[in-house]
């Protein structure tokens, strides 16, 4: 199967799992430039307050869909 990494694959589990994170990351509009300078620590606090965002985001609807009800 195509598009996943390889479990028996250690190097292509965590090329695959690199290239996830630098896509989410772009997708948030962090830029290619900071993103390489970030160490892996950096990276997870980003990856920590954008899931909290979404989260609070989510939350929000719900408690708006559940007023308009």
């Amino acid at each position: 199967m195509r598009g996943v990494a390889n479990p028996h694959d250690p190097t292509e589990a965590i090329v695959f799992s690199y290239w996830i994170v630098v896509v989410q990351l772009l997708k948030q509009g962090i830029p290619w430039d900071a993103i390489q300078l970030l160490s892996e620590e950096e990276i997870s606090f980003l990856l920590g307050v954008l899931a909290a965002f979404v989260q609070k985001e989510e939350e929000d609807q719900q408690r708006a869909m559940a007023k308009a009800h």
